[in-house]
């Protein structure tokens, strides 16, 4: 069967909608984009427990404040999103299992597409009930099961991934990620997560905030909370989602000059106050979308040096050194920060409205160049590649 209108089954252990992460957002605007196709589209997802944060947006009632009509079963609910068929389960329930099979089965999926797998289940499953039709979509290595940057190491798993028809890759540093230490080939692909404009240019060198978009430890809050602190007489804002703790919004909020800004579905409603963008990372992120989002609208972005987000950053300056987060028995610590480059960087766009206004455009002419490799017809051709391969 060609690509084109075919039956796709998305396997994901994250909430579909809202999505605030970078990978759920990724997966659930690749679906919409396809539903548009033309493809008829269902996702599997985690059910919302609960959460340090926003957790009045995630349950059957925040979905169904928004026209979202929601159908409760035994540890889940159903809905339809954007021609999208959502099932999102309590993936430790005993019949969890089960009942993804079930739905295989219902479905007829002529590919499953299974994302981040950090139980090591929804692979398995897949595997089991249709292994010619599987792709494996990475876009964190923190849930692989191979390499310095997984969480756990799990042999099993990674003979898993050996058996799919295709991995999926989102930067060059993942794909050579999971080269090296997985031994895997992956093909990359940049998903539809922009939209197709237009983006206004919001930015202005003399006002508005420098924001920053999930400020946690592992994001590079502590960067964040010490720049705010060294440029007083500057508006910062923070605008808290999946990462955010109570212990992170005292330290915000005990900064005279910081703002708490609700986050949105349009990352551009955040972004239309941001004078300049943070993106500080303290882990190595597989691609930074943030940075991309800002730099379309052009917003100078200040960031951090590891994994992926140099990429993201597409070549124009102000890509900075962290000391990365290293992993404790009860998640990560940060080690003492060099805030000079990222002082003097930030004062440069904040006090040289020349340097500010160049930035500026370098950013968006980038991003504006780099938009059409976002299209979802790229990811239609390699489904008709993997097609025309197995026929």
């Amino acid at each position: 069967m060609a690509a084109m209108g075919a039956r796709l089954l998305l396997l994901q252990d994250a909430v579909y909608f809202p999505s605030y992460g970078g990978g759920n957002k990724a997966n659930r605007l690749l679906l919409t984009a396809l539903a548009a196709r033309c493809f008829e589209c269902h996702a599997v997802s985690r059910m919302p427990g609960e959460r340090r944060i926003l957790a009045d947006r995630f349950n059957a009632e925040a979905l169904a404040a928004r026209g979202i009509a929601v159908e409760a079963s035994p540890n889940g609910m159903s809905y339809r999103h954007d021609g999208v068929r959502v099932e999102a389960l309590d993936l430790a329930a005993p019949d969890a299992a089960a009942r993804i099979a079930a739905m295989i089965r219902d479905v007829r999926p002529d590919w499953i597409l299974v994302s981040d797998d950090r139980p090591a289940m929804l692979l398995d499953i897949a595997l089991r009930h249709a292994p010619e039709r599987v792709v494996a979509l990475v876009h964190t290595h923190f849930h692989l099961p191979f390499g310095p940057e997984a969480e756990a190491l799990n042999s099993e798993q990674h003979a898993r991934l050996r058996r799919v028809r295709g991995v999926v890759a989102v930067s060059e540093y993942s794909r050579a990620y999971m080269r090296d230490y997985g031994g895997l080939d992956s093909v990359l692909l940049h998903f539809p997560v922009f939209g197709d404009g237009p983006f206004d240019p919001v930015a202005r060198p003399d006002a508005g905030y420098v924001t920053m978009i999930n400020p946690c430890l592992v994001k590079g809050l502590p960067i964040f909370l010490e720049l705010a602190a060294l440029f007083p007489e500057t508006r910062f804002a923070a605008v808290p989602t999946w990462g955010g703790d109570e212990a992170g919004l005292r330290d915000l909020a005990l900064l005279p000059n910081m703002t708490l800004l609700q986050p949105a579905d349009d990352v551009g409603v955040v972004l239309r106050e941001a004078r300049v963008l943070l993106a500080p990372s303290l882990v190595p992120e597989t691609f930074g979308y943030v940075a991309i989002d800002a730099m379309l609208r052009g917003i100078p972005v200040l960031a951090g040096n590891l994994g992926g987000q140099p990429e993201a950053k597409l070549g124009v300056d102000f890509v900075l050194p962290v000391a990365p987060a290293f992993k404790t028995e009860t998640g990560h610590a940060a080690p003492p920060q060099d805030i000079a480059p990222w002082r003097a960087a930030l004062g440069t766009l904040l006090m040289d409205g020349h340097a500010y206004r160049d930035c500026s455009r370098a950013s968006r002419a980038a991003a504006l160049r780099f938009l059409p490799e976002t299209d979802a017809g790229h990811f239609v051709a390699y489904l008709e590649s993997l097609q025309a391969a197995g026929s």
